[in-house]
């Protein structure tokens, strides 16, 4: 009797001590549990940091204690990612200091090609109105061999005249914005008009420019502009036209817009060409052994462009080329 007692006395104590280090190892537990959380949390937090843009935050000394080589390389990371965005600054501070002189020589440039321009429009000004007198016979009568000569000299004086209008014109652009001065305009008739001044250049090429209409309807545009675009396209079609060879200009029009069509025959453009032609600078002059600044075709889209309009362009293959302005009426 006292040894079944003893021994359920010697039980009693065995589970106690039993319940006893299950609950000292369950606390251990629970706390190791409560901390694994807040490392977690704190990682979780400092992923979540970085992911927002704050390169400043690590893995603190608690989760290194716990997890050290996994917030040793989350910390590596992220300091990895700091070294590289500042290095993408200096480098973006370099390049921003590239392109402001990058757009300093530019502008160096475009002043100095302006004030040059400026200056020789004066003297070729000059120059055509002395042609002009000696065609009048102002300074005496010409026999036919001078006065050959001197029309000569005079539509390769109109060719710089128009030279010189686009490069300055091209310059106030850049300064300015276009500031249209709209009103009601017949466009056949300033298409005659442009056709009559820029016969001088054709006829030095023995190059007859046609034209062709199906509409008298004005258009609101700014005349001084668009005679510029007529002006550009034709001088265009001229350079690259065959000697002997047709310009072709049409008129038409629907309820909505002006359809001006100007065709040269000759010299084609090639498909990768006419993405890039209305481009600055950009000319095919030089393939085919002509003068091209590469500013006209700029010009003209920018004025058409401002008038809400569109300029297409459409070649064949060494047959022809046709430059169609479209305006809203």
């Amino acid at each position: 009797m006292n040894f079944l007692f003893l021994s359920l006395i010697i039980f009693i104590c065995i589970l106690l001590f039993s319940f006893v280090v299950l609950g000292v190892r369950y606390k251990k537990l629970k706390n190791t549990f409560r901390n694994h959380k807040n490392v977690l949390r704190n990682i979780l937090k400092t992923v979540n940091s970085v992911r927002y843009g704050n390169l400043f935050e690590r893995v603190n000394d608690d989760a290194m204690k716990v997890l050290p080589n996994f917030g040793q390389s989350i910390n590596s990371m992220i300091d990895a990612i700091s070294d590289r965005e500042d290095m993408i600054k200096e480098y973006q501070a370099d390049l921003n200091k590239k392109i402001e002189a990058l757009k300093e020589v530019e502008q160096l440039k475009e002043d100095f090609v302006a004030t040059l321009t400026h200056d020789l429009k004066v003297p070729i000004m000059a120059e055509k109105n002395l042609l002009a007198f000696l065609l009048d016979n102002k300074f005496g009568d010409l026999n036919e061999k001078q006065k050959e000569a001197v029309v000569l000299l005079k539509n390769s004086n109109q060719e710089l005249v128009e030279l010189v209008e686009i490069i300055l014109e091209t310059y106030k652009l850049n300064e300015t914005e276009i500031v249209l001065s709209k009103e009601p305009v017949c466009v056949k008739d300033l298409i005659e008009e442009t056709i009559i001044e820029m016969k001088p250049i054709s006829d030095s090429d023995d190059i007859n420019i046609n034209f062709d209409f199906s509409s008298e309807k004005d258009a609101g545009i700014d005349k001084f502009y668009i005679k510029r675009v007529l002006k550009n396209l034709i001088l265009n079609a001229i350079s690259f036209s065959e000697p002997g060879s047709n310009i072709d200009i049409s008129l038409s029009n629907d309820e909505n817009y002006v359809y001006i069509n100007i065709t040269n025959y000759g010299k084609s453009i090639k498909p990768e060409e006419i993405e890039h032609i209305f481009d600055k600078y950009y000319t095919t002059a030089k393939k085919f052994r002509k003068v091209g600044t590469g500013l006209g075709l700029y010009l003209s889209d920018k004025i058409i462009k401002a008038h809400s309009g569109k300029i297409d362009i459409e070649s064949q293959k060494d047959t022809k080329t046709t430059f169609t302005v479209v305006l809203p009426v």
